[in-house]
């Protein structure tokens, strides 16, 4: 009996844990700004802690925990702790975990979802031909980059909408997706349309929509097939062209299931198919490839006028630097000049004074020899005057 009232009185404060301990989802757009809120009741003081899908510690009550300047304090108080995450890109998408520290640990975990919006959609038409004559056209719409897989509906001319076969195509990461769908028209009006109707979560509420106009595919046939119409003025188109309203193939139209998936069945007998891109499209094109052309014959330009101005800069400096070594040249040739004059004259006076030297000490020399010769002459008379007589 005492083993229940215990077991009784245990079980209510972890009955109270189990049950504040919950989960929410969370659903952003790729490039907003994400917030995420920790409240808890009043009470004994608390510690607040936010946790990333990694596992690390983003704050702890108003200390932030990681060095990474991305992630922001919004508001902190004891029952409080609300951050956020600005620019939410794909790598953001998870499970976040809200740590209420007290008597007992409560947890609260956000899932966090980032949407990524499609983009507008293209359309294309392709002309099927059978083996038996018979014609019907293909329309495709394409949108690229979507998270989750959009929806993607036609919505024909007299009010009904209906789903093609569609076709998602992930990329590498398994998160984005090209989708596409297609729809096989086999009878039409000449002022029949067809719309391509994208709906998606990120679009809230609104939708992307690609019109068709089948007047343009009947001018174009008109155009291509005027040949073969005159060799066979006498057999006639089987379609029916009076109707505004499209009249689709019954093994063609899609049926949407309990799960909204497409079922749809191809004919086996078709031989060649012959795409074209509708008018709109190659206006488009058109436009944007003489906008691109526009805007590189203006990069050009500028980078001619550049390189002109600095050219001019460049001749401006030679034209500077040739000037001043002229002016030196012509200085350091008088500068030579007049050294070379004073040095002819400083040769010219030792020149002399050599010359002068050279003469005194030749008449000096020639004095000598002279003085010499007279000593000689007079010593030789002298002997001869006194010779004895007994010799003579």
């Amino acid at each position: 009996m005492w083993w229940r009232v215990y077991s009784l009185l245990a079980w209510f404060p972890l009955r109270e844990a189990f049950l504040t301990n919950h989960t929410e989802t969370v659903a952003v757009e790729e490039g907003q700004t994400l917030t995420l809120k920790c409240v808890v009741s009043q009470g004994k003081s608390a510690s607040l802690q936010w946790l990333a899908p990694s596992g690390f510690t983003i704050f702890l009550n108003e200390q932030p925990a990681l060095k990474n300047s991305k992630y922001q304090l919004l508001h902190y108080a004891p029952t409080q702790l609300s951050i956020s995450v600005p620019n939410v890109t794909q790598q953001d998408e998870g499970v976040y975990k809200c740590l209420h520290y007290s008597d007992s640990v409560r947890t609260k975990e956000v899932n966090v979802v980032v949407l990524a919006t499609p983009l507008a959609p293209t359309l294309e038409y392709s002309v099927i031909r059978r083996q038996n004559g018979e014609e019907h056209i293909v329309l495709k719409c394409s949108t690229t980059r979507s998270k989750p897989p959009p929806q993607i509906t036609w919505l024909l001319g007299s009010g009904i909408e209906l789903y093609g076969k569609t076709h998602h195509e992930f990329e590498a990461d398994g998160k984005k997706c090209t989708s596409t769908s297609t729809l096989r028209v086999h009878t039409y009006g000449p002022h029949a349309t067809a719309d391509c109707i994208v709906r998606h979560e990120g679009l809230r509420g609104s939708r992307l929509v690609a019109p068709f106009r089948f007047e343009d595919l009947v001018t174009d046939q008109e155009t291509t097939s005027n040949a073969l119409e005159r060799s066979s003025l006498s057999s006639q188109d089987p379609r029916q062209r009076t109707s505004p309203v499209a009249v689709l193939e019954g093994s063609s139209t899609s049926e949407i299931g309990k799960d909204g998936e497409e079922q749809t069945t191809q004919d086996p007998d078709v031989t060649s198919a012959h795409p074209r891109h509708m008018g709109l499209t190659r206006k488009k094109s058109g436009i944007l490839l003489l906008t691109l052309v526009c805007f590189l014959i203006f990069v050009l330009l500028i980078i001619v006028q550049l390189f002109i101005m600095k050219l001019r800069k460049a001749h401006v400096v030679w034209k500077r630097e040739n000037e001043i070594s002229e002016h030196t040249l012509e200085s350091y040739k008088s500068r030579s000049n007049n050294e070379e004059t004073s040095s002819q004259e400083k040769n010219g006076q030792t020149s002399h004074s050599k010359s002068y030297v050279n003469y005194i000490t030749q008449w000096y020399s020639e004095a000598k020899t002279k003085r010499k010769e007279n000593a000689q002459n007079a010593k030789l008379e002298g002997q001869h005057t006194w010779i004895p007589e007994s010799i003579v």
